[in-house]
């Protein structure tokens, strides 16, 4: 292996090249680095699950727009908007009569028949008029709101399941959970709300979904948990998810899937969730993942999988999570920049599976279980530059792939072993390395 001098010396001579000004401009000097507090996920009673609503529903804009005509029909089980704009919950009751939809309680309301909003219509579920809505679902079914290219607003409610007989959200989604979805070029917004307990493995049932070209929506400033999956999307342009918190869904916390793309995932809060806190599958492209903070998940915090390319992952804070904190799997022409990735399980920050053309850089990577940075699996062309790199408990950079890579101007320290390369065609830049235990540069 051809190693430059200055590497292959750092380990074991880097204090007399220091002496002789050979290293000018480098420094040992780390700034310090203080992880961040979080409580342990809080317990929500299943029987008053909407905890949030009123403060959420306080900081809401008060502009509710003036409802305007109400064409509605009860069907087969089926609440079917056809005409109205901001059509209240008030006048689909009085449109369809009966127990279909009611108030139960002062600003609580039960539907007890699945609701869809067709083109030309769209429905308003506002505190203060809907401060709760349960959506029933028990052993003998469930009911669901699908905006079916209409349009939905939900501002300061809290919707959730509601098992009557059992006086409590459903927690048994094997057998099938109400949940909302939007498509067929609908439009879907959610904000200073909470949705709770919803959702189940089939197919558009996720819990919160939006589906197919055309469709579109936002969620903001709103409380997601319990769901299937926090958030789901498929072919879905221009997404916005922006100051939220996703927590304890039962798989992913957001997941944006199948040729979503123009995506904006920002300022959110994401943790304690059953797989993955945010993850870009098949084919999501052109988004921004920016400013998240996601901890404590079940395996990676942030994920770019199976040609989810040209995606930014920037200032983020991802740490605690049970496997990486940010994986770049079979996606190309990325750029990891600016993040703080800490105390996972794993690694740090994953580059596997044929990536390529991603960049990673100005990231502090510290203390992370395994290895700070991993280049692996066929992955390459990738660049790992001006990075801080301390603390990984086995290498700083680990590179075991077809490369080649740019590996340059990192600061790489407290490891077991700085770099270690078992590509003898891929020789790391020039890094400032010290304080690993068994070396600063190890070839196999």
């Amino acid at each position: 292996m051809n190693v430059s001098p200055l590497v292959r010396l750092l380990g074991t001579a880097a204090a007399t090249l220091l002496g002789a000004g050979l290293l000018a401009g480098c420094s040992t000097d780390v700034e310090p680095f203080v992880p961040r507090e979080v409580a342990a996920s809080t317990p929500i009673d299943p029987a008053r699950p909407c905890v949030r609503q009123a403060s959420l529903a306080a900081q809401a804009p008060k502009d509710d727009p003036e409802p305007s005509g109400t064409k509605a029909t009860l069907s087969g089980g089926v609440i079917r908007v056809t005409g109205g704009e901001n059509v209240t919950l008030g006048a689909l009751s009085r449109a369809v009569g009966g127990s279909a939809l009611r108030e139960v309680e002062d600003g609580e309301w039960l539907l007890s028949a699945s609701m869809e909003i067709a083109p030309g219509a769209s429905v308003r579920i506002a505190a203060p008029e809907v401060n709760w809505l349960k959506l029933r679902s028990d052993a003998t079914g469930y009911t669901t709101i699908k905006v079916a290219g209409g349009g939905l607003d939900v501002v300061g409610s809290c919707i959730t399941s509601w098992d009557a007989k059992a006086r409590a959200v459903d927690q048994k989604p094997e057998d099938g959970r109400g949940f909302l979805l939007a498509r067929d070029g609908g439009r879907m917004d959610v904000a200073w709300s909470e949705l709770r307990y919803l959702g189940h493995g089939e197919i558009e049932s996720y819990g919160l979904s939006w589906r197919v070209a055309g469709t579109t929506g936002s969620i903001t400033h709103s409380v997601v948990s319990h769901l299937h999956f926090g958030l789901y999307s498929y072919e879905i342009d221009g997404l916005k998810v922006t100051d939220n918190e996703f927590h304890d869904n039962a798989l992913y916390g957001i997941d944006p899937h199948t040729g979503s793309r123009n995506m904006t995932i920002e300022r959110n809060v994401v943790h304690d969730n059953g797989k993955h806190g945010i993850i870009l599958a098949e084919d999501c492209v052109d988004s921004v993942i920016r400013d998240n903070v996601v901890y404590r998940n079940a395996h990676h915090g942030i994920v770019l999988y199976q040609r989810s390319d040209r995606n930014v992952i920037e200032g983020n804070e991802t740490f605690r999570n049970t496997a990486q904190g940010i994986n770049v799997n079979e996606s190309h022409d990325s750029v990891v920049r600016g993040n703080r990735v800490y105390d996972n399980g794993e690694s740090g920050i994953g580059v596997g599976q044929t990536s390529a053309r991603n960049v990673v850089e100005s990231n502090q990577v510290r203390g992370n279980g395994q290895d700070g940075v991993r280049l692996v699996s066929e992955s390459a062309d990738n660049t790992v530059r001006a990075n801080t790199i301390g603390d990984n408990s086995r290498y700083g950079v680990y590179i075991d792939g077809d490369g080649p890579f740019d590996v340059s101007d990192n600061i790489i320290f407290g490891s077991r072993v700085g770099v270690l390369t078992k590509n003898t065609e891929n020789e790391p830049g020039s890094n400032t390395m010290h304080d690993n235990t068994e070396g600063d540069l190890l070839a196999r």
